[in-house]
């Protein structure tokens, strides 16, 4: 609980920052954030202290208003990243089918093709599996 309490504190801002920059920010970085935290509570976290802001020296910057917060929710349940984070498809135990040998190169290529996974560019098990063939060719 305590790790959940500190990462909404702290990333209670991204909702407003994602809203800001919403034409660059990927599905990637929402798969990434909800990682971190529960998407639906730094909704609300990020809700109430946006409405929270009435006094006369915070200022009214559209990136930090419900509608930024509401746009944020909306696209994370749309992505269906709201609540938890996803799962990798590819884990050292396919990369040792694979025949590779066990070491540090199994977390390496594992995280980077979880990384593709995040970015909407590793879709199943077989796509996990080809990125991964692919890492080692290169």
């Amino acid at each position: 609980m305590r790790a959940q309490v500190k990462a909404l504190v702290r990333d209670h801002l991204k909702p407003g920052e994602f809203y800001k920059k919403r034409d660059e920010v990927g599905d990637g970085a929402f798969r990434r954030l909800a990682r971190k935290c529960e998407l639906e509570l730094l909704y609300r976290v990020a809700r109430a202290d946006s409405l929270g802001r009435n006094a006369e020296y915070v200022p009214s910057e559209k990136w930090y208003t419900a509608e930024a917060q509401e746009w944020f929710i909306t696209r994370a349940r749309e992505l269906e990243v709201s609540f938890t984070a996803t799962g990798a498809y590819a884990a050292g135990r396919h990369l040792l089918e694979m025949g590779l040998e066990p070491g540090p190169r199994i977390g390496e290529i594992t995280k980077a093709v979880y990384e593709m996974q995040l970015d909407g560019r590793v879709t199943t098990l077989e796509e996990a599996r080809a990125a991964a063939r692919s890492i080692l060719e290169s």
